[in-house]
């Protein structure tokens, strides 16, 4: 993949002269977490579909990917590390909201406890991926904010067959951030 990406980014740095080495660095990260995010999405949804889950795992990526995306959190140390920790993760929240019935008061409760983690955590800091300003951490906050009770509301829209799903993605991103949370100030 290494190989991948540095021929593209020099094949830019031929047509686009203009980029500055740290530009070029950038872009190359930016391919980097593309393709990483790539080479665990089309699998999993390969291996889901195989066990025809693959409704509650576009679920999944529908209500878990944009709140992590913004909030940040607990991120494994290595690719493969990071794709079965996903992987458990959503064969867990599939399970769980397939399997287990839960009652309507719990759901809006784990939302409204979810929604209050976020406003009182995210975003979370990355160690390799620092908030540099506070103004850009404020926005991403508020950002987080907006995003979480969208999907919150939204997940009531859904067949009913999905709430269940919705609702613990939301709940298992909003817990993979208070994770990364904890583990950034033990390292502080």
């Amino acid at each position: 993949m290494n190989r991948l990406i540095s021929c593209v980014v020099s094949k830019i740095s031929e047509t686009n002269p203009q980029f500055s080495d740290l530009e070029l660095k950038k872009i190359a990260y930016g391919l980097e977490c593309i393709l990483d995010e790539i080479t665990k999405i089309i699998p999993y949804f390969i291996i889901f579909w195989m066990f025809s889950l693959y409704k509650y795992y576009l679920v999944i990526l529908v209500f878990f990917c944009p709140i992590r995306l913004f909030t940040g959190g607990y991120h494994a140390k290595t690719y493969w590390g990071c794709f079965f920790i996903t992987f458990i993760t959503f064969t867990a929240i599939i399970f769980m909201g397939k399997y287990i019935l839960i009652n309507n008061i719990i759901l809006i409760a784990l939302l409204i406890i979810s929604f209050i983690f976020v406003w009182i955590f995210a975003p979370v800091d990355n160690v390799n991926k620092r908030i540099k300003s506070e103004q850009w951490r404020r926005k991403v906050k508020h950002i987080s904010m907006v995003i979480t009770f969208c999907l919150s509301v939204f997940c009531y829209f859904l067949p009913q067959a999905f709430l269940n799903t919705a609702v613990i993605s939301i709940t298992f991103s909003v817990a993979l951030m208070v994770l990364g949370k904890i583990i950034d100030l033990k390292i502080s």
